[in-house]
């Protein structure tokens, strides 16, 4: 997303959701951004504003943000500082996460202890999504982790 001429973001609401209302919205957001803590809040606001829009149900919007923001944390460690692509879209009536990093190394599913202060994305992942994986990014650099949500 581009800085606009007095430098700030514009506001999601601004950016999205008139065009999300719209019959012919093609269902398909994307949205790179660098991979730092700050860009977890950006990427569940697309997500809640994209599939408010697109009409979905409270609890599948909640657990989608849920795991768009586990997908991008593990991004955000992974290409600290560089820059990620997200993706929010609709594929058979279901919602589509996706994010992309420069990074090859993929995430690794691990049993945290319940005092853990990290290790439970992916099983929170898990939990939440229909199916998630992860695939090698077209352009041979990086990778895509990616969950299909109930639809």
């Amino acid at each position: 997303m581009n800085a606009d001429s007095e430098g700030k973001f514009p506001n999601f609401r601004t950016a999205f959701m008139n065009d999300l209302a719209s019959p012919s919205h093609p269902r398909d957001l994307r949205l790179t951004l660098l991979a730092e803590p700050s860009s977890v809040v950006l990427a569940r606001e697309m997500v809640r504003y994209a599939l408010t829009g697109w009409r979905y149900e409270r609890d599948l919007v909640h657990d989608s943000m849920l795991v768009m923001s586990e997908i991008v944390t593990n991004a955000v460690v992974a290409a600290r500082g560089r820059r990620i692509r997200l993706r929010c879209a609709v594929r058979d009536r279901a919602p589509l996460l996706e994010c992309w990093d420069p990074s090859p190394a993929l995430p690794v599913r691990r049993d945290a202890p319940g005092t853990a202060e990290s290790g439970r994305g992916l099983a929170i992942v898990a939990a939440c999504a229909k199916e998630w994986g992860t695939r090698p990014a077209a352009t041979g650099r990086g990778k895509v982790v990616w969950a299909m949500m109930p639809g």
